[in-house]
C-alpha cells in the first residue's frame, strides 16, 4: 500500500511539473511543439537561409515540368480573379494570419479546413492560403500558397509542384519564449525568441529556458502569377510568421 501511494505521489509530482512548465508558454507554441517535426533532417535537397528557413534546392528538369508549372500558374491566376475582393475570401472562411497593418505588407489569408485537406492532397483551385498585399487602394490578391506535410519526400513535393521550377520552404529552429516576456523579446528583428529570434540552436534555447521546436510547419510554396519572371512567380520563400500567432484557428 505504501509503495503504491509513493508511486502515485511521484507520478502526480511529475505531472505537476510538466503542467507548470507547459503553462509558461503560449498554448499555440505547445501545439506547434506537439505537431511539429522532431528534427530538421529531410530527404529533400535543401539549404538553410538565415537562422530559421530551410529551402529546397532546384532539382533536375523532367519531361512535362514546364507544362505542369504553366497549368498551376494558370489555375492560380483563376483563383486570384475569384478572390480579387478580400471580402469574398473572408466570407468563404479565409482569415488573415496576423496582419501588422503596415503598408506594403504581404498577408496570408488562410482557410484552415482547406489547409488541413492539403495535407492529404492539393486542390489547385482551392488553396489553403491566398496572399494579399496591403496597398493604398486596399488589399490586393497577388498569390497563393500550397502546402505539403513536413516529412514529404522529394517525389511527393515534385508531384505537387516540380522541384526544377518551384521553390519549397519550411520554418525551422524555432525557440518559443515564456508567455510573460515582452513582445519585443518574441517578435521582430531584435527578438531573442520567436520566428526571427537570434536563438536558433537547441542548446541555446534550453539555456534560455525556451521551448524548442525543430520544424514548425510543413513544406510550403508560393505562386505569384502576375510576376515578370519564373523566379519571381515561384519565389516561395516569404512567410511572415509574426502574424496571428494567437489565432484560435491555427491548429484546428
Amino acid at each position: 500500500m505504501t509503495k503504491r501511494l509513493s508511486a502515485v505521489l511521484v507520478f502526480a509530482l511529475f505531472i505537476s511539473l510538466v503542467l507548470m512548465r507547459a503553462q509558461q508558454f503560449p498554448w499555440w507554441e505547445r501545439l506547434l511543439q506537439h505537431y511539429g517535426g522532431k528534427n530538421d533532417q529531410t530527404p529533400v535537397s535543401s539549404m538553410k537561409m538565415g537562422n530559421h528557413m530551410q529551402m529546397s534546392l532546384k532539382g533536375a528538369s523532367q519531361p512535362g515540368d514546364e507544362q505542369r508549372a504553366k497549368q498551376i500558374v494558370s489555375t492560380a491566376r483563376e483563383v486570384l480573379v475569384r478572390y480579387a475582393e478580400v471580402n469574398r475570401a473572408l466570407q468563404e472562411g479565409y482569415k488573415p494570419f496576423h496582419p501588422t497593418g503596415k503598408m506594403g505588407e504581404e498577408v496570408h489569408y488562410t482557410n484552415y479546413r482547406y489547409a488541413r485537406l492539403e495535407q492529404k492532397g492539393v486542390n489547385y483551385k482551392q488553396p489553403g492560403s491566398i496572399l494579399y498585399k496591403r496597398t493604398p487602394d486596399g488589399m490586393k490578391a497577388i498569390g497563393v500558397m500550397y502546402t505539403a506535410p513536413q516529412n514529404s519526400t522529394p517525389e511527393e513535393l515534385n508531384a505537387i509542384a516540380p522541384l526544377s521550377i518551384a521553390t519549397w520552404h519550411r520554418h525551422v529552429d524555432f525557440c518559443g519564449g515564456p508567455r510573460n516576456l515582452p513582445l519585443d523579446e518574441q517578435f521582430g528583428r531584435h527578438a531573442r525568441f520567436g520566428p526571427q529570434g537570434s536563438i536558433h540552436t537547441e542548446e541555446a534555447c534550453n539555456q534560455a529556458h525556451g521551448l524548442w521546436i525543430p520544424v514548425v510547419f510543413g513544406w510550403m510554396t508560393h505562386v505569384y502569377p502576375a510576376a515578370d519572371s519564373s523566379d519571381e512567380i515561384w519565389a516561395g520563400m516569404d512567410m511572415h510568421m509574426e502574424a496571428n500567432t494567437d489565432s484560435e484557428e491555427i491548429m484546428r
